[in-house]
């Protein structure tokens, strides 16, 4: 519910005093239920045996959110299985409308690319995805991956901007991991 609550205000923030709908026109929309997901995501996480299979009240957290683009790009980011003690793990899909499929993304800043992503989090206002992948609970230590939404000309539908990784857990927050060692950036 926080999350959708910083998406809400944000969306309110940019749109200036006087505009009541700012929260309709955010392009972040909360997810809180199967029946709100396309057909093929909810074939992925309703049955027991699906690939990304979670109990519903899992998405009344507020983990589970759909990203709309201008341009009527659809990414929607949902748990994905079971997750561990503080790394929760989440695939996104994306498409058009009812187009509608399971996401491959860069990962690192070679040839990896993967299906799920642990921890993602969504800034409206920079209109970016993070994942940090915690080496411990403390969360100083990890990997952590920045993406934005592909351009119109892009078969992809997220494009890696930059890698940072802390290897050594020490205990220190150091203004945490948007600010760890960068191991690569998107020149």
């Amino acid at each position: 519910m926080k999350r959708q609550l910083i998406a809400a205000v944000t969306a309110a923030a940019l749109a200036g005093p006087g505009n009541v709908s700012a929260e309709a026109s955010s392009p972040v929309r909360p997810i809180a239920h199967f029946a709100d997901l396309p057909d093929v995501v909810r074939a992925d996480v309703e049955p027991d045996d699906g690939d990304c299979h979670i109990e519903e009240q899992r998405l009344a957290y507020g983990d589970a959110f759909e990203v709309t683009g201008e341009t009527g790009k659809r990414l929607i980011i949902v748990p994905c299985g079971q997750s561990g003690a503080y790394n929760m793990p989440f695939a996104i899909y994306g498409g058009y409308g009812d187009r509608i499929s399971r996401t491959v993304f860069p990962l690192k800043f070679s040839e990896t690319t993967g299906d799920t992503a642990v921890n993602i989090r969504y800034d409206a206002a920079e209109g970016r995805f993070t994942s940090l992948l915690k080496g411990r609970g403390l969360g100083d230590c990890g990997s952590y991956y920045a993406w934005r939404a592909a351009g119109l000309d892009s078969t992809d539908f997220l494009v890696l901007e930059e890698v940072r990784i802390k290897e050594e857990c020490d205990a220190r927050a150091d203004g945490g991991p948007a600010t760890w060692p960068l191991v690569w950036k998107r020149q």
